[in-house]
């Protein structure tokens, strides 16, 4: 099964190869450095070739990861941690892969050092609540979802509501029904996301209502009429339960 986690990767690794040298040395002026900015100091101090040669392999990587060819991604990420070992980048796409092959303790043990490196990383923030959401660690993942919400950029809609979406299952979980409720109305049918369907879809399952529920995502797919569009917010109800996977497995029951 495809994760959030794994489509919002490849512009954090990039990002942080290429870290801007106008805001690495203006942090570096500060008192105390960010162990970000100690990291891209470190890692521009390597010879020109090597830095050239590690932004190649990266870039690699990604591909292989894109591919979903895992275990040669991590061989390339093995030949990237030769030349800079633990770059946030290759410790991102690590994760990432971990989190494909759902070894989610190694996963998180990684995000969690990145968060060392980049503690306002909100990319970081959201792999580990997604991780805690698929591990159905409910508590965690409310905590975590609350806490990255409000700092998420406002341009980023898509991922604010997505991350609301998953939030509102978090409530349901830990009997947080009225919250719950009160999240699904806090936008309606006009607000240019699948999260007006999705959210209703949700309480309506949580009340035993499974007609409603599958008219919701019938209503949907109907307004949307795109998969690629719906598929981050169709494998959240798959990973909570409410829903049978594409591929036939029978859906954990939620309740």
């Amino acid at each position: 099964m495809k994760h959030s986690i794994t489509r919002l990767l490849p512009a954090l690794a990039i990002a942080l190869v290429i870290l801007s040298p106008a805001i690495a040395q203006k942090k570096a002026e500060e008192e105390t450095p960010q162990p970000i900015v100690e990291t891209w100091q470190q890692f521009m101090n390597l010879p020109k070739a090597q830095r050239q040669e590690y932004s190649q392999k990266l870039v690699k990587a990604q591909n292989l990861f894109s591919q979903k060819r895992l275990f040669d991604t991590l061989e390339k990420i093995d030949e990237l941690d030769k030349i800079f070992p633990d770059h946030p980048s290759a410790l991102n796409l690590r994760g990432a892969c971990y989190v494909e092959i759902r070894s989610f303790k190694k996963a998180n043990k990684i995000f969690e050092k990145i968060l060392t490196i980049s503690p306002d990383n909100t990319n970081v923030q959201f792999n580990l609540a997604e991780v805690d959401f698929v591990t159905k660690n409910w508590t965690s993942a409310y905590d975590r979802f609350t806490q990255l919400i409000p700092r998420l950029p406002s341009r980023n809609k898509g991922l604010i509501r997505l991350c609301e979406f998953k939030l509102l299952l978090c409530q349901l979980k830990t009997g947080r029904v009225k919250e719950a409720i009160a999240l699904r109305d806090q936008y309606d049918a006009w607000d240019d996301s699948p999260y007006y369907y999705y959210s209703r879809a949700a309480i309506f399952y949580h009340e035993d209502n499974k007609k409603e529920a599958e008219k919701m995502l019938n209503n949907a797919r109907f307004v949307w009429r795109n998969d690629a569009a719906l598929s981050a917010w169709q494998d959240t109800l798959i990973e909570f339960g409410y829903i049978r996977s594409f591929y036939g497995e029978n859906a954990e029951n939620a309740k």
